[in-house]
């Protein structure tokens, strides 16, 4: 779920911009998103984030990423489709006669929200429940490059996809709409829409629904722009933990699970901080993430 701090303090601004200058890159504290904190303050917006939006909405270079990606998907699912013993999730010889599911993310895996991320720069705002709602609800985020066709030769295949959210409960309507009028194909026998709260046990970690969906069919492929797509125990551990984890399960990235990419927000700039108290301001945020940076000399 996006946020978005606006470029409202000076000092941070000054600071932010000159760093762009140097060739540094940094990432703001991680503001309110699906299973995230409180909102951040709209003073840590930074200028890096701007580029982050402006990547995301224009560079062809992050078209094509996800274009080769989805294709690289429709690979691995036309050779699990040949294989019955192909799982993603590592089930075994018994869910060979299950009927085969992706299980994917929605927001910045299928869905563009930048539009929103804009808004709120645009209009010098924070993430804040009220806007992200208004816009879910308006039902405007469009597909991303290569997310349609994926989904389509999926369904064409006869393979269920399953799309597993941490959007809230009662936005499901509106997430159905969204992704009907886009083109995505949902089924109406079947509640392809697994979203966070719809069952009391469904929270930001999305391991109950992938159990859900790997007990009646055969999940042969992950997709998702960040680690708690695939694993669980990622989305407050500090960056040395989720690398391990992610090594772990490194014959899985590119085979089946595929990660595109979201510079905006994520469970990755939790790890940043992971265990430290919060800053006393921006500035000391900043510093923080400042002080992550790799640098020469």
């Amino acid at each position: 779920m996006p946020s978005i701090r606006p470029l409202r303090w000076a000092p941070v601004l000054v600071v932010a911009v000159a760093c762009a200058a140097a060739g540094c890159r940094s990432a703001a504290p991680p503001a309110a998103r699906a299973g995230g904190g409180a909102p951040a303050p709209a003073s840590e917006r930074t200028y890096e984030e701007l580029r982050a939006l402006l990547w995301f909405q224009t560079a062809e270079e992050h078209r094509q990423i996800r274009i080769a990606t989805f294709r690289a998907a429709e690979r691995a699912l036309a050779a699990a489709l040949a294989d019955p013993t192909w799982s993603a999730v590592g089930q075994g010889p018994e869910a060979a006669s299950l009927p085969p599911a992706v299980i994917t993310d929605v927001d910045e895996t299928l869905l563009d929200n930048s539009d929103f991320e804009g808004g709120m720069l645009r209009a010098g705002k924070a993430f804040n429940d009220a806007d992200w709602s208004a816009w879910v609800e308006a039902r405007r985020a469009r597909a991303l490059p290569g997310a349609l066709e994926f989904a389509r030769f999926a369904a064409a295949h006869g393979v269920t996809l399953f799309y597993v959210t941490n959007r809230d409960e009662p936005y499901e309507p509106a997430t159905r709409d969204n992704l009907a009028r886009e083109g995505f194909p949902l089924r109406d026998d079947v509640d392809v829409i697994l979203l966070r709260g719809e069952r009391p046990e469904w929270v930001s970690d999305k391991e109950s629904r992938r159990r859900l969906v790997a007990a009646s069919y055969r999940v042969v492929l992950q997709l998702g722009d960040d680690l708690n797509d695939f694993v669980s125990g990622v989305d407050r551990a500090p960056v040395a933990a989720r690398r391990a984890i992610a090594d772990a399960h490194a014959e899985l990235f590119g085979s089946r699970w595929f990660v595109l990419p979201n510079p905006l927000y994520g469970s990755w700039q939790r790890a940043l901080t992971a265990g430290q108290s919060a800053p006393a301001d921006a500035a000391e945020a900043l510093r923080r993430e400042l002080d992550r940076v790799r640098a020469f000399p």
